[in-house]
């Protein structure tokens, strides 16, 4: 008897049966099985406290506050972008992009000018009132500060104000206002400190993350000079180092090239729909709430993102970055005209290398070699640059202010640590003073008497 024969096609329709029902288990099973466990997350927090212990960590809450979120002219959100940071931005002809005013998270506040501070700055100054202006970018911020007092402008108006109040009760130990008579009496003077113009200090944060010098000298001209500074703070070097040399400031967002591209931008927006939805479930909460915690960088912006690609190793453009640094920050000293400035040279990860903690050795690692080899690089050039060409302005570099402190200074390779930046404020504060040393006045009795001995 001849046996039956069996081809391949007689199998055809059970293999497609079985994938009919292996699609159907997985387009059906797979959504159930997550709608199941999503009810049962949500039935175990509430009945184990509430939605309030799947907020991230506080540290993770300050970096999403810090984050940007870019609003069009009308306040909205572009389609496709980021939009879970808190801190509102727009975009700017003059400035390239700015600060929405009137705006505060638990974090920090804006106020009406778009200026870090509690309160409105009017344009006419009190009598009484001395202003300082710090501009800068995200370091000058103080991103990460868990409040405005906690910023370095405040910090270094509050050592201001205490250095008045404490020579006005305590006169006996700063020179007097008025010089003394006899002649032991002034060189008993000379070993006192000198005391500083009286006054209400006030210094305003009008540093804006992400800026660079391009930026910061059109904040200048269009906005900061209206308030009639008493001196300024320029305080960055950072955001130039790593922008390229023919951007004559920085910008933010790539909204020109969504609106030139409809169906990327649709894709775009979708997929930051989808993304917004999921993590919206308390599965992905409770994952990056417990199980795989999230970082501060999950909510960083485009200006946050540190990577050796952005510093160059070309040295003619590693010098023409340097030198537009030097030029604007120049123009900046020369449209404040007769205006005190210091301009500091903000601290960098790299420049502690000698003393890391285990967290600050995390960080370098994950930048690598290449990173750290450029920055020490472009640092060192910059200071043979700067040195000797702000001649005008008092120049400090802070590069390697924290090489011989133990203590963590940096939570990533710009950003600091409250410790780290009451200790930038102090010196800081330190090269302020001096801009506001007052001499004792003459005293009218001593005349033309060239006998004693004229104060330092």
């Amino acid at each position: 008897m001849r046996r039956p024969r069996y081809t391949s096609s007689s199998w055809q329709p059970k293999r497609k049966s079985w994938f009919r029902n292996a699609l159907l288990l997985i387009l059906i099973g797979l959504p159930l099985i997550i709608f199941l466990a999503e009810m049962l997350a949500r039935g175990a927090v509430l009945a184990t406290g509430g939605v309030d212990q799947l907020v991230p960590n506080k540290t993770v809450a300050i970096a999403q506050s810090y984050a940007f979120r870019l609003q069009d002219a009308k306040g909205n959100n572009y389609p496709g972008l980021p939009d879970a940071g808190k801190l509102q931005v727009r975009r700017s002809p003059l400035l390239g992009y700015e600060l929405i005013p009137n705006q505060k998270s638990e974090y920090w506040q804006i106020n009406e000018q778009g200026f870090r501070q509690d309160a409105s700055v009017p344009i006419e100054k009190p009598a009484a009132e001395i202003r300082i202006f710090l501009i800068g970018n995200s370091t000058a911020f103080t991103n990460m500060a868990d409040k405005n007092q906690k910023a370095l402008a405040f910090k270094i108006e509050k050592l201001l104000n205490d250095r008045v109040r404490l020579q006005n009760s305590n006169p006996e130990k700063f020179k007097p206002k008025e010089t003394p008579y006899f002649a032991d009496q002034i060189q008993a003077m000379q070993a006192l400190p000198p005391r500083i113009r009286e006054g209400s200090y006030r210094v305003v944060a009008a540093a804006v993350p992400g800026y660079s010098s391009g930026n910061e000298l059109s904040l200048l001209a269009h906005r900061v000079m209206a308030y009639s500074p008493n001196a300024l703070i320029i305080f960055d070097g950072y955001e130039d180092l790593r922008s390229p040399s023919n951007q004559t400031a920085k910008e933010i967002g790539n909204v020109e090239q969504m609106l030139s591209d409809p169906i990327a931008q649709y894709r775009q927006h979708q997929t930051q729909q989808f993304n917004n939805w999921l993590n919206s479930l308390y599965l992905v909460k409770a994952w990056q709430k417990w199980i795989v915690p999230a970082s501060i960088n999950t909510f960083s912006s485009d200006y946050q993102v540190f990577n050796a690609e952005q510093l160059s190793k070309d040295p003619q453009e590693l010098q023409a970055r340097i030198g537009r640094y030097a030029n604007n920050v120049t123009q900046m000293t020369k449209l404040a005209a007769n205006i005190p400035a210091i301009v500091a040279l903000q601290p960098e990860i790299t420049g502690k290398q000698g003393v890391l903690t285990k967290e600050e050795q995390e960080i370098l690692n994950a930048l690598g070699k290449e990173y750290s080899d450029r920055v020490v690089n472009a640092y060192k050039a910059a200071e043979q640059v700067l040195t000797p060409k702000l001649t005008g302005p008092k120049f400090v570099n802070f590069y390697n202010l924290f090489q011989d402190r133990p203590q963590q200074a940096f939570i990533d390779p710009i950003h600091l640590t409250e410790a780290a930046n009451d200790i930038v404020a102090q010196r800081l504060y330190e090269n302020v003073e001096r801009l506001f040393l007052a001499q004792p006045a003459v005293n009218p009795l001593l005349g033309e008497n060239p006998t004693l001995p004229v104060p330092n």
